[in-house]
């Protein structure tokens, strides 16, 4: 037993020896960040969509803050009546300025709307991009999912529909990790 806790500690410590070396490779994202001039989608609040039930059969929805200078903040899987109290506890600390997996680009192109963000990942962060359609200017929908990691790249075709909620309060999109 003792020897089994061994191996699993130098393991461990192994993998975060790859990270502080920098031989994690995280990918890069694809879509160039660019100002959101139309008014095809509102940005005074936030979007919620793509529910999911945990193991606890609590539904949660994955939330996106999209700003005006082409950034996305995604939040984690939140319940329903908690979205704002978390996007405003968000909104002061420093936290998601923190953590690149949190971030991504939002592109506008007439009707069409494309995403790219990291995905949560102790080393070598996977890229996730969709795409999809707007329907109004308070509902998308994202049809087409491509994800790229160390394994190689996957396309699937997916249906996540997004609706939007009014909220004045929004975390600042300033981060170390998009320019």
């Amino acid at each position: 037993m003792r020897k089994m806790n061994y191996i699993i500690f130098v393991m461990f410590l192994s993998f975060l020896s790859c990270e502080k070396s920098e031989k994690c490779d995280d990918k890069d994202l694809t879509l160039n960040k660019a100002d959101l001039t139309g008014i095809q989608l509102r940005l005074d609040g936030f979007y919620y969509g793509n529910p999911e039930s945990d193991w606890e059969n609590i539904v949660r929805y994955e939330t996106f803050v999209f700003y005006q200078n082409g950034v996305l903040l995604r939040t984690g899987g939140m319940e329903f009546y908690k979205m704002e109290s978390e996007i405003e506890g968000l909104s002061k600390t420093t936290l998601p300025q923190q953590s690149k997996d949190v971030w991504g680009i939002i592109n506008i192109s007439g009707s069409n709307i494309t995403i790219e963000h990291w995905l949560p990942a102790p080393c070598s962060k996977p890229v996730l991009l969709r795409s999809g359609e707007i329907l109004n200017d308070s509902t998308f929908v994202f049809n087409k999912m491509v994800r790229r990691d160390s394994q190689g790249t996957t396309e699937t075709d997916i249906n996540q529909e997004f609706h939007f909620r009014q909220f004045d309060i929004k975390p600042d999109s300033k981060n170390n990790f998009i320019k």
